[in-house]
């Protein structure tokens, strides 16, 4: 729907409070509400600037529908893109922050998992505000056939990489999430997933020599590295195993977990 529920407002005022953006995409913008709150709080509140033309921070929002688009919402927003949001953040530059607020339940499931992997390319943070479980069922709505429901979605799915997060709960309904996540955990989390997939398809180099390639890239993870470890002991490359396990000692001097598997491994 071009609105949502209540609950989450303070919850999303507190990670712009924990953000900080300087710039926000708003995708699936509806009638503002996400574009009007980044606008008071981060410009007329924190800011102090309540004229339009002080404004510092910039809000560009995407919407499918075009008839939700009227004169409040360009007042609010910097540039408003109207297509599938799909194929237009291809065009679109960085963000310090994207909003994808009501947007995934509207998506199939494959087809979420590449749009956020596109999202992760474009920002250094998510705010994702989702409906949860099998009980959010909509129609196409206010003639918009975009606004039917083709996904369900459960919290778990996305805990992995939450950085913060709040669940707000609706009798006989079920739970809505309001979710905050850096790129970078979720970054990390797609590259453990795509290993796992390679491997389990017996492409067990190839697996790991995404995950070297991919973590070089990075900063260290040692969930990331254990993972990468548990690759070359399950096909018995233990000097291997013990080098990248120095090398989370390393990065990692403080976690005594690493040292004791490291002895463990030097003791086989």
């Amino acid at each position: 729907m071009p609105t949502s529920t209540y609950s989450h407002i303070p919850t999303v005022i507190r990670f712009l409070q924990m953000v900080m953006p300087s710039s926000i995409l708003d995708i699936g913008l509806g009638n503002g509400k996400m574009g009007f709150i980044a606008r008071d709080f981060l410009d007329v509140m924190l800011g102090g600037r309540y004229k339009k033309g002080d404004w510092e921070i910039k809000i560009d929002g995407i919407e499918i529908f075009p008839e939700y688009i009227q004169e409040h919402q360009k007042a609010i927003y910097n540039d408003i893109y109207i297509g599938d949001a799909f194929e237009v953040i291809d065009r679109l530059g960085k963000y310090d922050l994207i909003i994808i607020g009501d947007v995934l339940e509207h998506l199939e499931k494959k087809k979420t998992w590449q749009f956020l992997d596109k999202c992760a390319t474009h920002c250094n943070y998510l705010i994702i505000n989702i409906p949860l479980g099998k009980k959010w069922t909509q129609p196409a709505v206010y003639g918009n056939p975009y606004e039917e429901h083709i996904s369900f979605w459960d919290h778990e799915e996305f805990e992995p990489f939450i950085f913060e997060k709040e669940l707000f709960c609706f009798p006989c309904i079920g739970d809505y999430g309001c979710f905050l996540i850096k790129v970078e955990n979720y970054i990390l989390y797609r590259i453990r997933e795509d290993a796992d997939i390679l491997f389990s398809e017996g492409k067990r180099h190839e697996a790991i020599a995404y995950m070297i390639e991919s973590l070089s890239k990075l900063p260290p993870d040692i969930k990331s590295e254990y993972v990468l470890v548990d690759l070359f002991l399950k096909e018995l490359r233990i000097k291997d195993a013990i080098e990248r396990l120095k090398g989370v000692v390393d990065a990692f001097p403080e976690e005594p977990s690493v040292k004791t598997y490291l002895e463990t491994l030097n003791n086989i």
